[in-house]
Order: C-alpha cells, then structure tokens, then sequence
C-alpha cells in the first residue's frame, strides 16, 4: 500500500483581513522522507505557508492533509499530537537567551511532558544523554551547559535544530534558518539538515533567500511569487529565465514596506 503523501494541498487561499490575500489557489504535493527548497521574493507567502504546514495557522479556503488527516478537522488533543510530528527552525531561533543550552535543547521534549516534570527540569535538567547526543549530532557537544546568549549566531542555530532532534518530529520545516549567519555558516547549516534529513528520513522543507543554497543542495525547488506558484520542478531545471520571472517587478510600494502588490488584491509579507 503506498502512504500517504506528508503534504497535499489543493487550491490553498489565505487571506488576511478583507483584502490581504497572502496565498491563492496554492497546490502542493511532498512525499514523506523527501527534501524540498522554496524560493521567491519577500512577500511571496513563504512563511504563510509554513505556518499552515505546522498548523499554526488554517486555509480560508482549499484543502490541506498532513500525513492523510484532514487540518481542517484537527482540534484540541489530535491538533496537539500533529503540533508535536512537526519541527520548526526559525530565523531568529526563538531561544530563551539566558538559559544553558540544555534546556533550550531539552525544550524540544516538552510536548511529552507534563508541567510539573517541565518545571523540574528547570531545577535539574534529566535526560542529559539526549541533550548530548543531539548536540553532538550538530557539531557543538561541548557546548551542553554554555550560556545561549554566549554563543555566536551560527552555535544558536544550531542549539535550535539540536531541538527538534530532541523532539524527533515526521517533519522539519526550516523558514529562513540561515538568513542571520554568513554565508559559510549557512552552507553548513544546509549540509547539516539535509543529513539529519537523509540520515533519519525526516521529510524537509527549506525557505531559502538564497537561490544558490537551493539550487546546489536540493533536487527539487518550488517557485513562489505573490502568493502563487510559479513553478515546481527539478533544481536542474530552474533556468535563468526562470529566475528572472520569479523576481522580476519586485519593488516594494513606496520603496519600504516590503509588500507586494497586483491590481486586484493587496500580496502581504508575511
């Protein structure tokens, strides 16, 4: 029996507000264990997007399926179980600066939890060898009981994706992971989650601003623009010309508020 795919959506809206549409008609399809790139300029609905494939936010409209259950019909404790089958890499990481690294790692357990364990480990942190192994799993074992805002950009990150190891989830959502380290730093971070990914065929999505980090590490790139796709194809055919539709007309209105803008709807950065 073949399984289900990790993600389907069918004709996806968003809409903020009234008028603030961020996504529109969007349709996606990911296999489970499979590693894919999105690209587009800000404001395209990258971010949108993630924040529905790990059920923070619903569809106004469309249909999503998250390994064959319906979004729509997630509430209360199953919304919780499926919160819990998928891991987030942020930007800004969303770290609690002045912790030791072991107990932002050891957040990443905190859904298995109950409150007065969660409180405990606050006092005296357990499961020290999990913490270690997936420290050790990113490069920074040594790091186990540093400071967090003591470490450099580039450790941080990877604090956090020693996290969702902690959390061992289906699935990594990683929305602009490397936006904050240089440009050394964010291709290891990019070789590191593809072979966490490969190693433990964690299905991955990766929103990239870089079209050179997409295009040399994943097989498969999705096109975003406007709240729509351009194109969902193989990285080798992802052609200049391609690239340039994709980021052509890009102006913010007013040169500053980083949105973007069609005749009929107002495209929102999100």
């Amino acid at each position: 029996m073949t399984p289900s795919p990790q993600y389907r959506l069918e004709r996806v809206r968003k809409v903020f507000g009234r008028e603030q549409v961020a996504l529109e008609g969007f349709d996606l399809e990911v296999g489970q264990g499979e590693r894919v790139a999105l690209i587009g300029p800000s404001g395209a609905g990258k971010t949108t997007l993630f924040r529905m494939l790990n059920c923070t936010l619903r569809p106004t409209s469309g249909r999503l399926r998250i390994g064959g259950e319906e979004a729509a019909e997630l509430y209360g404790r199953r919304l919780r179980e499926m919160r819990r089958r998928i891991g987030t890499v942020y930007q800004q990481h969303n770290l609690v600066p002045r912790l030791r690294v072991v107990h932002n790692v050891l957040s990443g357990g905190l859904g298995d939890w109950s409150l007065l364990g969660s409180l405990a480990s606050l006092v005296r942190p357990f499961r020290l060898e999990t913490a270690h192994r997936a420290l050790a799993d990113v490069g920074i074992g040594e790091k186990l009981f540093s400071r967090t805002d003591e470490l450099s950009g580039g450790q941080q990150q990877r604090v956090a994706i020693a996290r969702v190891l902690v959390q061992d989830p289906d699935v990594i959502l990683a929305d602009e992971p490397v936006s904050s380290v240089d440009p050394s730093l964010a291709e290891a971070i990019i070789k590191l989650l593809i072979a966490i990914s490969e190693n433990t065929q964690k299905t991955l999505l990766v929103n990239l601003h870089s079209t050179d980090l997409a295009l040399s590490y994943f097989t498969r790139v999705v096109g975003m623009k406007a709240g729509v796709k351009l194109f969902d194809t193989a990285a080798a055919q992802v052609t200049p010309e391609l690239l340039r539709e994709l980021y052509s007309g890009h102006v913010p209105e007013d040169g500053a508020d980083g949105l973007f803008h069609e005749p009929q709807h107002q495209r929102v950065a999100i």
